[in-house]
């Protein structure tokens, strides 16, 4: 954002409708002149039809020889109920070669099905819905091997000894495109809030469930003024480096659904030593540094930026700030730990931006700006297939993977970047 479109967006921020409206002008005036093509530093690998999901979780394997991701073959809108996605690897040189595990009939546009690896085994989990529920599967790749879980995940701890997730129910019904379209039978979903769901932990190997916190528990901790008369709600956790914590968001809605705000909570997996970070109203998107730093963007002291959090503390740090304009979905190296790797929303011409951003030096760089064609956006809030880049790096910190629409059609990335 420019210091115009920043000030804009501050003043607007408070009333989503009106944001939104502004914004689809906005864009519409700079669609009248010549539309700016996609660029990119380095070349990019392109697999029309896949996508992986979120930003969170790599979709490369241990041993960084396989790509998770998803096959698509439905029109441009939301998945209805029953309609399957392929559980699939790409293997061979830059991973060009797909082979399809499975299917799932629970997954969205954003996070997919929550698709992820399993410890240091060639095992991935991810979503899915049968028989009225929704649930997990754990499913050994080379084998086939087959498990199935309890209950849906949200983020799988580095060890593979445990899964912490949340209602994707709840989460489709008060936050649309991120859950399943399925009227599962969850008592109180309809009600502000509840103590049938909230966060849990499930211990993997046993398939046993324990619920730390409900949505009831939230919803009375250190309560702010913008809960009165809102709706609750659970979305993004996701663990620590070394297994022994995570993190989620804690959400709730007033009357127009994009009209949410948010706090990050951590704790262990006992659900003991529960802290809740400094922010103000706002946190979107979350990525752990160490085991003690999390850098979120989010809002402190009324002021929108990436900061980085200690764990336990109220210790928080801007960082980039003068390169970082906007939101995005950040997640460091896993190679060398000062290295940030985000994007942007679509700017003005309809293109979102991959960014670079060393954190020891204070240097960032553009890596490339992809077109994010009009049908992918929609202002209503149960339209949600925007097509974000979600940036996820490989094992060895020198390739990114990314999923666009620049060529038109939702397609799984891949850029080697060093």
């Amino acid at each position: 954002m420019n210091p115009l479109e920043r000030l804009i967006y501050n003043t607007l921020k408070g009333n989503p409708a009106l944001k939104m409206a502004v914004r689809d002008i906005y864009q519409a005036a700079f669609d009248l002149l010549p539309a700016k093509p996609t660029q990119s530093i380095h070349p990019v690998n392109v697999r029309e039809g896949y996508f992986f999901g979120f930003h969170d979780h790599t979709p490369f394997s241990p041993d960084n020889t396989m790509l998770l991701a998803h096959r698509y073959d439905i029109p441009l809108r939301m998945p209805a109920a029953g309609e399957q996605a392929g559980i699939g690897i790409f293997t061979g040189d830059n991973w060009s070669d797909y082979r399809e595990l499975a299917v799932t009939r629970a997954w969205n546009w954003h996070q997919g099905a929550k698709l992820q690896w399993v410890g240091s085994q060639p095992v991935c989990v991810y979503n899915d819905h049968e028989g009225g529920r929704n649930l997990a599967r754990m499913l050994h790749v080379e084998t086939g091997e087959s498990t199935d879980l309890p209950e849906p995940v949200g983020t799988v701890s580095a060890d593979g000894r445990y899964a912490a997730g949340y209602s994707f129910t709840r989460t489709e019904r008060y936050m649309p495109g991120y859950g399943y379209p399925y009227p599962v039978a969850e008592p109180g979903l309809e009600s502000p809030v509840t103590s049938a769901s909230g966060v849990y932990m499930m211990d993997l190997s046993k398939q046993q469930v324990r619920q730390l916190l409900t949505v009831e528990d939230l919803a009375a901790l250190h309560p702010d003024p913008s809960m009165d008369g809102a709706s609750h709600f659970v979305s993004h956790a996701l663990f620590s480096p070394s297994s022994r914590r995570f993190v989620f968001l804690h959400r709730w809605v007033k009357g127009d659904l994009r009209n949410r705000f948010s706090r990050m909570i951590s704790l262990d997996v006992e659900g003991q030593n529960l802290h809740i970070f400094p922010t103000s109203g706002m946190v979107s998107h979350i990525g752990w540094k160490n085991d003690t730093q999390v850098l979120a963007y989010s809002s402190v002291d009324g002021v929108d930026g990436y900061y980085l959090f200690t764990d336990q503390s109220e210790d928080t740090a801007r960082v980039g700030d003068g390169f970082f304009r906007a939101d995005g979905h950040p997640s460091y190296s896993p190679v060398a730990p000062a290295r940030i790797i985000t994007d942007t929303y679509p700017d003005r011409s309809r293109r979102s931006a991959l960014l670079l951003f060393d954190e020891a030096t204070g240097e960032g760089k553009t890596l490339g700006r992809f077109r994010h064609p009009k049908a992918f956006t929609r202002a209503n809030p149960h339209e949600n297939w925007r097509c974000d880049l979600h940036p996820r790096w490989d094992r060895t910190g020198r390739v990114v993977c990314f999923d666009s629409v620049h060529t038109g059609r939702r397609a799984l990335c891949t850029m080697k970047i060093e």
